[in-house]
């Protein structure tokens, strides 16, 4: 299986954050759902279906201005779906060690590529 690793990062800004500074949990799994979808597009001929399985870890608050990274990985593929493992990291100020925030862990099912044609004799 050829590795499937996808980087993006993003500024946590005033609108995604609530009225202390910290940004909203919903908003992050939203950025965290869209980046899963990356790695795993290739496979598809239409859309990326629906999520059929997810799990979802907050562990640090982000604040305002911070630079967050999405890591996703495709880590793993069955006969039935494709799963991709999310990790989110902040640089601490101080240091050059990457904090994580949360991680996520999606399960997309593959699409079904048996169909049949009808044919009608002429």
């Amino acid at each position: 299986m050829k590795t499937h690793h996808i980087n993006t990062s993003f500024i946590v800004t005033k609108d995604i954050s609530n009225a202390n500074g910290f940004l909203l949990p919903h908003i992050l799994y939203d950025k965290i759902k869209t980046v899963a979808t990356y790695p795993v597009k290739e496979f598809y001929l239409q859309g990326v279906p629906d999520i059929g399985n997810f799990k979802f870890k907050m562990y640090k608050n982000a604040f305002v201005n911070d630079k967050l990274t999405i890591q996703a990985q495709l880590v793993k593929q069955n006969e039935g779906s494709y799963w991709v493992n999310i990790i989110v990291t902040k640089e601490k100020s101080a240091t050059n060690y990457q904090e994580r925030i949360s991680s996520a862990f999606f399960d997309f099912p593959k699409e079904n590529k048996h169909f049949t044609v009808n044919r009608t004799a002429c």
